[in-house]
Parts: structure tokens; sequence; C-alpha cells
């Protein structure tokens, strides 16, 4: 089973980043703006706490092409069971969801620019609301050890200049429904 181990971290400036992945022979893709839908059905609970093991569907245009997800929180919030495919009809996904008991949650916006480095996807995130951030993710199986992959992901991006405070334990998703529910 394939899951997505991830770390991000928030950054006062991404161009920092940027000449630091170039330095190191990184080339990072054009902008690319991605507007995600997020649902979770009736027994989700409250929305800004981990639930492991409960799904969080996600409907995400990215230049018209429309991406049906389907994340699976193990460990933590950035260790996830994933999986995806892409959709034709966005709209009657949203109504088949909403038929199954889901509802929509959260609107997160982004502006993303990527990379590879390694067996890692790189992504420099402008997200609306919130701020600047990078995450760097890892694809793997079930068996592999999630402590052990976000202790090295965090160390690669201490060598980029993040600092180990400015980690985030959360996903995006969650920092925008916290950032929208204060006063």
């Amino acid at each position: 089973m394939r899951k997505e181990i991830e770390v991000k971290a928030r950054v006062q400036n991404l161009e920092v980043i940027a000449k630091e992945l170039a330095r190191r022979g990184c080339v990072l893709s054009d902008p690319i703006e991605q507007r995600d839908i997020i649902f979770v059905d009736s027994s989700y609970g409250e929305f800004e706490k981990f639930h492991p093991k409960k799904n969080l569907l996600r409907i995400r245009n990215a230049k018209g092409k429309f991406i049906f997800t389907i994340k699976q929180p193990q460990s933590n919030e950035l260790d996830s069971i994933e999986r995806e495919t892409e959709i034709a009809n966005p709209e009657e996904m949203e109504q088949a969801l909403l038929l199954m008991g889901y509802h929509e949650r959260v609107r997160v916006s982004k502006i993303r620019k990527t990379a590879k480095y390694q067996n890692w996807e790189i992504c420099l995130d402008e997200v609306e609301g919130i701020g600047s951030f990078v995450e760097i993710e890892e694809l793997t199986d079930d068996k592999a050890n999630p402590d052990e992959i976000q202790r090295r992901i965090l160390e690669f991006l201490k060598s980029l200049g993040v600092k180990e405070e400015d980690r985030v334990t959360t996903g995006y998703a969650t920092l925008v429904y916290l950032n929208e529910k204060r006063p």
C-alpha cells in the first residue's frame, strides 16, 4: 500500500529556499495554482483535531485538471495512506460525495512550485490566508517508518536554512480551517 509521508515548515522567504535548492541541482516547475475542496463525513468530529484512520477526501483543480484524492492519516496528520485519480466531472463527483454522506469542510487555494530531489517531491507553496511553506514528501510503502523518514526530511530542511521550530505538523486544510475560525 502506498503512503505519503511529509514534513512542512513555514518560511519567511521562498526565494531563499529556491536558491538553496538550485545549488543542489533542483529545477523548480512553473507556478501552478491549486484549488482544493476538502470533504469529511459527519462522524469526523472536530476538524482541528487529529483523527487517525479517518478519511479526508479532496477534489483538486490544477489548471483545469481535476484530481480526486482520499487521504487516511496514520501515525500523524502528515503520514497518510493516499489514493488519487483524475476525474472528468468534478461537479458530479462533488454530488456523489454529498450523497455518500460527506460534506465540504474547507477550501484551500495555493500557488505551488515543485521539484524532484532524490526520492522526494519538494513543494514551495504560497497558501492563501496562511503564508509561505516548504513541503517535502516521500511516497513509500506502508512498512516504512514514518518517524525515521520525517527525521531525514527535517534534517534536509535544516540544511536549506529552515529552523526546526518552523516545522508545521498539520496539513494546509487544518491550518486554513483554524485561520478562518479566528475572530
